[in-house]
């Protein structure tokens, strides 16, 4: 009888010791899904703000152009024709120059790069791989 009593005492401990680990465990499961979520929260933030402000600055720079652009042309000498080919070529040099940073920006080997998503992956992959190959 000693013999049940103890084995009852000592599931009942740990079937306590086990419900308190599993609380435990949720309780710091729900604490880093916050986290996760703030992290988010805080990185849309920083992605609108960085859009606004990009959008600014695209919006004086194209301002800016115009501006020098008629200045020039209004104070140029020559004729109309002339002036003519030389908006049509700055406007290309514009469209090559655009193009290349539109290009360069999107470019998903420099978002992972800077981002540090390529280094989070090797991190996750990477013993892995060592493992199995070693």
């Amino acid at each position: 009888m000693f013999k049940y009593l103890t084995q009852g005492l000592l599931a009942g401990l740990a079937i306590k010791l086990l419900d308190n680990c599993r609380h435990l465990s949720i309780q710091v499961l729900k604490i880093e899904a916050a986290q996760c979520y703030l992290h988010g929260v805080r990185t849309a933030r920083s992605s609108a703000i960085g859009l606004m402000r990009m959008g600014l600055v695209i919006g004086l720079i194209v301002v800016g152009a115009l501006v020098f652009h008629v200045g020039l042309f209004l104070l140029l000498p020559w004729t109309v024709e002339v002036k003519a080919v030389l908006g049509v070529f700055l406007g290309l040099a514009y469209m090559a120059i655009g193009w290349v940073a539109a290009h360069v920006a999107m470019n998903e080997k420099t978002w992972m790069e800077k981002s540090g998503a390529a280094e989070m992956l090797e991190e996750a992959i990477g013993p892995s791989n060592k493992d199995s190959h070693g």
